[in-house]
């Protein structure tokens, strides 16, 4: 094994250990590898995403030459980056990276904390002068984690970890989205099972907490490696200790409340050579990993892994009445444009991946509802909403809130298109009814003014409810005045401002429904 000076993490022991086998790349997800360009006749590995780019560890050229000649002086993994596009797959262009920081040092894999801004970065620890310039896949170097961060655009050491020690190996760090854990690889003595084992740490006030290793769940006598912490729930790691052979492969493990689940390996991604370092694009749709299998270009190259998710997306949709607050008993709705009949309270629809519905009710008597249900970008599983229906009335009047209008003006404000909106949507619910748009003012201003201006008030309303669809022979603009105020702020009567503002409104009455 080449890799046994490289390091693993591990978690808190006393949490108690689910029996059960993590499936969620069994029978979630399926795994289809593709090469990439990235790869050099020597030895690249430990591809991570920071940002939009994948960075990952390699020889220069001159380097390459080198090790092609037989020579094993100051030859050193440096960090490359190389941009990829929103869903992770690679473009073109390789760039140095952290050459200051990693100078003398072989440096990589690493891992980026969005939230924090924080680069977690593996270096070989040369404390021991023996081994400074020994080739890194032949000699058991030590490594320790660097935290970086970009200073005026550009990365910068800031700290290290505190238990990076020149007697014993800390790398392969993998930062949860949080930035409050870290998990990470030691073979530090008299704390593992064996070799090198996966440890954690919760931060907490800033500073990192004790070196918590996993437990035997995960680690074994020999060699865990390379773990990569997905979506806080799956940790993801390589082994040599539970195969038949010396060579790492790759597994996942769940960890749910507490629990961390059986180990599972990923079959599609192990060969009959190392496979390794195996990271996933927030996107979840493209990862990359490592593996010296047959056809390679090199020692070791990297992969693309394609991520197709299976499973199924159920919905449950709920029809609820506002006033009782109760599940409408054999509600019926659309579907897609279709009608369906709901079956007791419930009605449940198997939907397709990155597709969007339409659902509403078609309630006699109720105002109905109306939503978009996605499942774009959305995970496997139970889908749960509610359609609101209220029970109405010809005649009932709906006061519309936060209608403005600027003093003496009746153009409608971007604040009051938010709200005219709703009743576009109530119109488009329910397309059999007829309403009457009317604003109403408070007492001040002459009778007649007042009339005129809350005409021109409810006629700009309704250009506007038309302009978005709505024919104009369903709604009708009535402008009231100061004929129907709601309390006792009469001419001559003193008032509040509040007590104004209430007969200052704009409502909507419904003057025919369901062709009634």
């Amino acid at each position: 094994m080449k890799r046994v000076l490289l390091i693993l993490i591990a978690f808190v022991p006393m949490l108690a250990l689910a029996q059960q086998k993590c499936v969620y790349f069994e029978k979630m997800v399926k795994l289809e590898t593709e090469k990439t360009d990235l790869n050099t006749t020597q030895s690249d590995f430990g591809p991570g995403f920071v940002g939009d780019e994948l960075w990952y560890s390699a020889f220069t050229d001159e380097e390459i030459e080198k090790l092609n000649s037989g020579s094993d002086k100051k030859i050193y993994y440096n960090l490359y980056s190389t941009p990829t596009d929103s869903k992770g797959n690679v473009k073109t262009g390789k760039t140095v990276k952290l050459e200051s920081a990693s100078e003398g040092y072989h440096a990589g894999p690493v891992s980026y904390c969005e939230a924090t801004g924080e680069l977690f970065v593996t270096l070989s620890n040369f404390e021991n002068p023996e081994v400074r310039n020994k080739v890194y896949q032949k000699a058991d170097i030590r490594l320790k984690i660097i935290i970086a961060k970009k200073v005026n655009g550009e990365w910068q050491k800031t700290g290290e970890l505190p238990f990076n020690d020149p007697t014993y190996s800390v790398g392969h760090p993998s930062i949860t989205a949080s930035g409050d854990t870290l998990f990470f690889v030691s073979d530090i003595p008299d704390k593992g099972f064996g070799g090198t084992d996966i440890y954690m740490s919760v931060r907490s006030n800033g500073s990192w907490g004790e070196m918590q290793n996993m437990g035997e769940t995960i680690n074994t006598d020999q060699n865990e490696m390379f773990p990569f912490i997905h979506k806080g729930k799956f940790l993801i790691f390589s082994s040599n200790g539970r195969g038949s052979g010396d060579d790492l492969d790759i597994y996942n493990v769940g960890m749910f409340g507490g629990n961390i689940t059986g180990v599972a390996e990923l079959t599609e991604l192990n060969s009959d050579g190392d496979d390794f370092g195996f990271v996933i694009h927030p996107d979840e749709e493209i990862g990359y990993y490592c593996s010296n299998k047959e056809g390679g270009m090199g020692s070791d190259d990297i992969y693309k892994v394609l991520l197709e998710k299976l499973g199924s997306y159920d919905l449950e949709l709920v029809v609820m009445d506002k006033k009782t607050m109760e599940p409408v008993q054999d509600a019926k709705i659309t579907f897609g444009g279709v009608a369906k009949a709901i079956v007791g309270l419930l009605f449940k629809q198997e939907l397709e991946k990155d597709k969007s519905y339409n659902v509403a009710t078609t309630m006699d008597g109720y105002m109905n509802d109306s939503k978009t249900i996605s499942t774009v970008g959305k995970p496997f599983g139970v889908i749960k909403d509610t359609l609101w229906i209220e029970k109405v009335k010809v005649g009932q009047k709906f006061v519309m809130e936060n209608i403005y209008y600027d003093f003496d003006k009746w153009d409608i404000l971007p604040e009051s298109e938010v709200e005219l909106d709703k009743l576009v949507k109530v119109m488009n619910d329910n397309p059999d009814w007829k309403v009457e748009l009317g604003s109403h003012t408070d007492c001040r201003g002459s009778d007649e003014y007042n009339k005129v201006l809350s005409q021109k008030r409810s006629d700009s309303a309704v250009g506007y409810i038309v302009s978005k669809g709505i024919s104009a022979d369903r709604i009708t603009a009535m402008g009231y005045g100061e004929t129907q105020l709601v309390n006792e702020c009469d001419d001559g009567v003193a008032c509040s401002e509040a007590d104004h503002r209430k007969n200052r409104r704009t409502e909507f009455k419904i003057l025919e429904m369901n062709g009634n």
